[in-house]
């Protein structure tokens, strides 16, 4: 069953949430990175659009509290949330392209309505954009992306295509549990082998399984680096959205009892999943009605991300990479 997009007729599988699209990453000048509406530094360009960085740091700390800007902790969430503000223009390129996106005219009305609010609050708009920490180019952009997604996504999350999206993948949504089997070659744990010799190592015993020169149990007993593999690398029952990795769980829900996995690679290291037993849920798309919106919104926002991706420059500055 398929759902009709604006463009053309795209189907929705699970699974469909990795871009795989190439970017194009180029660096900006220092000069440029320091110039453009008060000097605020730019992270990133999307064709014409710019990401500044005092908003990107307001976001970090609104999840995190004040962090060193030099942690761990902060240059990852830095780079999650300028993935996401990067995520959101390119949707709103493809849009743009497909005649759904914001008008100049309602994101200046956008902007009336909320001069309107701060002005019930005794506040003007420059501080408003003080306290968010934001400019007007800013502002405008997540204007528009307010009109925008919601417009779009309203069309797509109907009764009939929940129904659809949830036949489409039940066992993601109706409780399915598997009882599943692993052979786990850590990349972190092991000091002996590098990334590269890791993954020649998995494929080494993916090629063995496949030429049945060994079982499974025995595999996993001699050469799996996770706790389960004295026990033939029986891990028990999973669900969905479980405790599992995502990359782990939608490998394992996409086999047939007694299939064996390609190579999955998470943060642990790279898996060799063996499917042995299926458990059917029994929820209703009605009862799973939430996670059925969470993924079809995910869906379409992969789904759009992709398609500006294709029509899209991306500039990232040197101090982003």
């Amino acid at each position: 069953m398929k759902f009709r997009f604006p463009s053309r007729r795209f189907t929705l599988l699970a699974g469909l949430l990795a871009t795989t699209s190439s970017v194009l990453w180029t660096s900006l000048s220092i000069a440029e990175t320091q110039q453009v509406s008060s000097g605020w530094a730019i992270a990133a360009t999307v064709n014409e659009d710019r990401i500044f960085e005092p908003p990107l740091t307001a976001e970090i700390e609104s999840i995190a509290g004040k962090i060193d800007p030099k942690s761990p902790q902060f240059i990852q969430l830095r780079k999650q949330v300028l993935n996401s503000a990067i995520q959101r223009r390119l949707a709103l390129a493809y849009l743009k392209k497909i005649g759904q996106a914001a008008s100049d005219d309602d994101i200046d009305l956008g902007i009336i309505h909320l001069e309107k609010r701060l002005r019930l609050k005794d506040q003007t708009l420059d501080d408003y954009l003080h306290e968010q920490s934001i400019n007007r180019q800013e502002l405008r952009h997540r204007i528009a992306w307010q009109i925008s997604w919601p417009k779009y996504t309203n069309q797509f999350l109907t009764d009939k295509n929940y129904e659809n999206y949830y036949q489409q993948n039940a066992s993601r949504f109706d409780g399915t549990e598997l009882k599943v089997s692993q052979i786990l070659i850590h990349t972190k744990q092991q000091t002996d082998r590098t990334l590269e010799e890791s993954r020649q190592f998995a494929n080494q015993i993916k090629k063995q399984l496949q030429d049945a020169a060994i079982e499974f149990p025995e595999a996993a007993r001699k050469y799996s680096d996770s706790p389960t593999g004295k026990n033939g690398g029986l891990v028990g029952w999973i669900k969905f959205n479980g405790a599992m990795p995502r990359a782990f769980n939608d490998a394992a829900f996409k086999l047939k009892a007694g299939e064996v996995s390609a190579i999955v690679e998470t943060t642990f290291g790279f898996h060799i999943i063996r499917l042995d037993e299926v458990k059917p849920g029994e929820i209703t798309w009605q009862m799973a009605r939430p996670q059925l919106r969470d993924a079809m919104i995910e869906t379409l926002l992969t789904f759009l991300t992709q398609s500006g991706r294709k029509i899209s420059t991306i500039e990232i500055t040197e101090e982003s990479k």
